[in-house]
């Protein structure tokens, strides 16, 4: 599927713009020239530009072609259950990931999702481990995020 750039740039335009408003209420620092606003008023204005760069873009663009356009893989049956998949998958992972952990979870819905994607169950199977592993390690050794252990939480402590 094919969206208008314009339609993003509209939507980065109304949520630069929201953060904007609401950044104004933040408090401000005593004798300093910055404060809690700041850097999302930095993001904020660099959202709105590059949304203000879509619109522009996608304004260009739309005499070629309609707002929104399905790609031809959108069109098949394996486009359309390769589509839903995701929502799906999602929602398993959000559903799943406290009560069994991401330690199984994820390596597991990765791999059936990588296997439908490319029918390629080994390739699928090690990408989805080595990954879950790389995510593992960034998360709870690097940045010190716990993630769900579920069901090993009795195993490991």
């Amino acid at each position: 599927m094919k969206i208008n750039d314009a339609l993003f740039g509209i939507v980065f335009v109304l949520v630069a713009s929201a953060i904007l408003i609401t950044v104004q209420s933040f408090p401000t620092l005593p004798d300093q020239p910055y404060g809690p606003a700041t850097f999302p008023t930095i993001i904020a204005t660099i959202m709105m530009l590059g949304g203000i760069a879509l619109c522009i873009s996608g304004y260009r663009e739309r005499a070629h072609q309609p707002l929104i356009r399905l790609a031809a893989v959108m069109k098949t049956r394996d486009g359309l259950v390769r589509m839903a998949c995701v929502p799906v998958f999602m929602i398993l992972y959000i559903l799943l990931s406290k009560p069994v952990g991401f330690p199984i979870v994820v390596p597991v819905l990765l791999a059936a999702f990588l296997a439908i994607t490319t029918r390629n169950w080994l390739k699928s199977v090690i990408i989805a481990a080595v990954t879950t592993a790389l995510l593992w390690l960034f998360f709870v050794d690097f940045l010190m995020v716990s993630l769900p252990l579920g069901i090993l939480t009795k195993v490991i402590y």
